[in-house]
């Protein structure tokens, strides 16, 4: 997506928060249901008419897109699974549909990045249910933010970056040493933004190092969180450091559900015309499954997919008047640091998403054994031994480019697993 579709679908989103999402937030529960119930009946039918593994399924399951109860014939659908979606990733994506639309890559936590498509309509949604949560923690148009993600300097590019259109500066989670920190809030302290965004486990480190070095950010109204899962140790930190609350997200690159704190802090409300949610019993006391539904993808619809996640406690009610309803904390993946020579502690998180945008990987999985280092165990999709040289030369390079890290690549698929049979996408072995 270039720059200009991107802001064009962003106002349009801004647009349909004004018309729409500022409202329905605080609908009645039977016309939610019932503004549900047509957008998931549009998409049964579509998905019966143009989407290969849902014709074939709904004849399996006996499913009734003309139903009066579209929720009702979901539920005959079994549980998707990401397994499921990789080996039949043809099968749920029509091309002239997915053409039309956007492409992501998943992060890849899991270890094995997986290419969804997503409608523009569905992005529009999108935008105006991020631009509620930010209005939610007083955001204005063109406040400045400071932004801790997505951003990996190249040599020849400066280490804080501004977009002056957007009034957004950002800053690399790999350079988080003393030096570089200093750096950073030289910058802050007369930028004055007035919210950060980033990654829990990045801000967590700014935030230590403001109290340690007693740094203040005047006028600084709150944090927005994203990516993994928010502890309460950050929490404590951030609002310590700078007298700030955090507003936290919930999403996935699959496009089923998004989740949002609001100002009251009680839970994290569903963004119920986003997607349909269902919390599932785990085999954890208290804790459930997050299955989800997406209602407006048509570019590729993912119908009862397990995100993974884990969500504690059901829905109740918030105190802030909204009439969505709230969980009280969602358990999405909670990422260890990586640790560098000086002792530094790194978000790891983007290289998950630089891993994502590598279509020859099928899996991988970053291990730290000492300081400084980085092994990489890959596997890729091709047994071609010129792939495999390629592959294996441009991370080595690109990673020690970006991070300032040794870095060694093996092709292996001698993972580590924990005790539950998992593969962890980082395995720190740094003893602490």
């Amino acid at each position: 997506m270039n720059k200009i579709q991107d802001g064009i679908l962003t106002l349009k989103g801004i647009y349909k928060y004004h018309k729409f999402l500022k409202f329905s937030q605080y609908y009645p529960e039977e016309k939610i249901d019932d503004i549900k119930s047509k957008w998931l009946s549009d998409l049964l039918q579509h998905c019966h008419l143009n989407v290969p593994w849902y014709s074939a399924r709904f004849r399996e399951y006996g499913v009734d897109f003309k139903s009066s109860d579209p929720f009702r014939e979901l539920l005959k659908l079994p549980i998707l699974d990401k397994k499921t979606v990789r080996e039949n990733h043809s099968q749920f994506c029509m091309p002239r549909v997915a053409d039309q639309g956007l492409s992501f890559y998943t992060s890849g936590t899991t270890g094995e990045p997986l290419k969804v498509y997503t409608s523009t309509n569905q992005w529009v949604i999108e935008q105006g249910v991020i631009w509620r949560s930010w209005k939610r923690a007083g955001y204005k148009f063109r406040d400045k933010i400071a932004i801790f993600r997505s951003y990996a300097p190249k040599n020849n590019e400066v280490n804080i970056k501004v977009d002056k259109l957007r009034n957004w500066a950002y800053f690399p989670v790999y350079k988080m040493d003393r030096l570089s920190l200093l750096e950073y809030f030289n910058f802050l302290q007369t930028w004055k933004p007035k919210y950060l965004r980033g990654y829990p486990s990045a801000l967590n480190v700014i935030a230590r190092f403001a109290i340690q070095e007693g740094l203040k950010l005047d006028g600084l109204r709150g944090v927005f969180t994203a990516s993994e899962a928010l502890t309460q140790e950050c929490c404590e930190n951030l609002k310590l450091a700078f007298g700030v609350n955090v507003f936290d997200h919930y999403g996935q690159a699959e496009i089923t559900c998004m989740f949002h704190d609001c100002e009251i802090h009680e839970g994290m409300h569903i963004d119920w015309e986003y997607g349909h949610v269902e919390l599932t019993p785990s085999d954890q006391a208290g804790r459930f499954k997050i299955v989800a539904t997406n209602l407006h993808n048509f570019a590729m619809p993912l119908l009862r997919y397990d995100t993974g996640d884990i969500a504690e406690g059901s829905w109740s009610n918030c105190g802030c008047g909204r009439s969505s309803p709230v969980i009280a904390k969602v358990y999405g993946r909670s990422d260890d640091y990586l640790i560098s020579n000086d002792g530094a502690e790194i978000s790891s998180v983007n290289l998950y998403t630089y891993f994502s945008k590598i279509s020859k990987v099928q899996r991988f999985q970053i291990q730290q054994f000492v300081p400084g280092h980085l092994v990489i165990l890959l596997s890729l999709w091709s047994e071609s031994s010129a792939d495999s040289e390629w592959v294996k030369n441009k991370i080595c390079n690109e990673l020690e480019e970006m991070s300032g890290f040794k870095v060694d690549v093996t092709l292996s698929n001698d993972f580590i697993q924990t005790g539950e049979g998992k593969f962890p996408v980082f395995v720190n072995k740094i003893k602490k």
